[in-house]
């Protein structure tokens, strides 16, 4: 949770990765976003951006423009708004950080993860009940998660750091590590959501941090277990 840009060097050196989060649009904001994923691009260390209400208004869109010509971005992580405006979609407004209805088809969908992954030569993911992920030649579709994660603040910053962390660690295959990430955080998801003892949003955070935990405690001990309910399906576009 580093806010200083003059601290990134120093941190890129210990490995790990970086998120971006687009929370704040200030001047100095922005400047420190662009200082610190340089720095992490000139350790060879991954870059995972969130570009939060990319849509909702100039300045924010300004912004989008400013990072994606200043830093390389291993992995780019939106809703169907955020890829649409990364696209240099002018059109698409955004109410908030929230995508809204999409009227968008499933390919259509795929279309723009893929598209804009072969743009920026990285790995794009693209929310929403049904999520997809490309690399520009390989894009799944996966169909896990449950309904409370639309219903708590906070999850999709979750998610970042998750997939940040997976990138981190297995740099051999990024999309393949993402991938990784998002069906742990969605298969958790769905396990804390069917939990007896969770009741509506308020008592799933806690249930869905404890299954986090347990799923990637599996993980580290090989046990696929847990990748039994995975539901992920190639998309031939």
């Amino acid at each position: 949770m580093a806010n200083n840009a003059d601290e990134a060097s120093e941190l890129a050196a210990l490995g790990g990765a970086l998120v971006i989060n687009m929370g704040s649009v200030t001047s100095e904001a922005i400047k420190n976003y662009v200082k610190a994923a340089q720095a992490y691009n000139a350790c060879g260390r991954p870059v995972l951006f969130d570009p939060v209400g990319a849509g909702a208004t100039g300045l924010r869109r300004g912004a989008v423009q400013t990072l994606l010509a200043s830093c390389y971005f291993e992995v780019i992580k939106g809703n169907e708004n955020e890829i649409r405006v990364l696209l240099g979609d002018v059109t698409t407004q955004q109410r908030g950080v929230d995508s809204g209805a999409s009227t968008s088809s499933d390919i259509e969908k795929a279309w723009l993860a893929k598209n804009l992954a072969e743009q920026e030569r990285n790995v794009v993911i693209l929310t929403g009940k049904t999520d997809y992920i490309s690399d520009g030649t390989r894009t799944y579709v996966m169909k896990n998660g449950s309904e409370y994660l639309s219903h708590v603040t906070g999850t999709g910053c979750v998610l970042g750091t998750t997939l940040a962390a997976c990138v981190a660690i297995y740099e051999e295959d990024r999309l393949l590590a993402a991938l990784s990430g998002m069906l742990m955080f969605e298969i958790a998801s769905e396990r804390a959501g069917m939990r007896e003892d969770v009741r509506g949003p308020g008592t799933f955070v806690p249930a869905f941090i404890d299954e986090l935990y347990i799923v990637a405690k599996q993980a580290q001990q090989s046990d696929a277990g847990w990748l039994a309910n995975a539901k992920v399906e190639a998309v031939d576009i």
